[in-house]
């Protein structure tokens, strides 16, 4: 069984559950007690900076190496990993998280274009890809403001 100070956890855990509110606004204020509104603020102000430096009408006429990460520009791919963190963090995974990205893979050193079979096959062009993975960025929007969550969570890009 595990103990703390010859106390069982599951007896430490029982306490304090029992010692959390029960009711909505002793919640509300156990919450806002130690909730810093200086995160919230960041967040939405780098959301709004994101936001102009990527309108919607901006990404319907996005180029292929406007949105790569791989370049070493400060392309839409490389600004959604490293500029919303405060709002949206999308570290972790590979850059085929974005579809296409431009670079080496462990099997292959050679420097190109690379994609996820979700967008096109061996016989698709770079340009045909990226129309793919530009739509379905579209359409993550979209459902995005439709609130629409299965939209998004069926989404080749989620």
């Amino acid at each position: 069984m595990l103990e703390f100070h010859n106390v069982p956890l599951k007896t430490i855990l029982r306490r304090a559950i029992m010692s959390l509110p029960t009711n909505f606004n002793d919640i509300l204020r156990f919450f806002e007690k130690d909730y810093d509104t200086a995160k919230e603020d960041n967040a939405l102000s780098a959301r709004g900076q994101f936001l102009q430096l990527y309108p919607l009408n901006h990404l319907k006429k996005m180029t292929l190496d406007d949105y790569v990460i791989g370049k070493g520009t400060a392309s839409f791919c490389a600004c959604v990993e490293v500029k919303t963190r405060t709002w949206a963090n999308m570290q972790g995974a590979t850059a085929l998280k974005f579809g296409i990205y431009y670079g080496k893979s462990k099997s292959d050193p050679t420097v190109r274009y690379r994609f996820t079979q979700k967008f096109g096959d061996d016989d698709s062009t770079n340009k045909e890809v990226f129309a793919n993975v530009k739509d379905a960025l579209l359409d993550l929007i979209q459902s995005g403001k439709e609130l629409d969550f299965r939209a998004i969570d069926e989404n080749p890009l989620s």
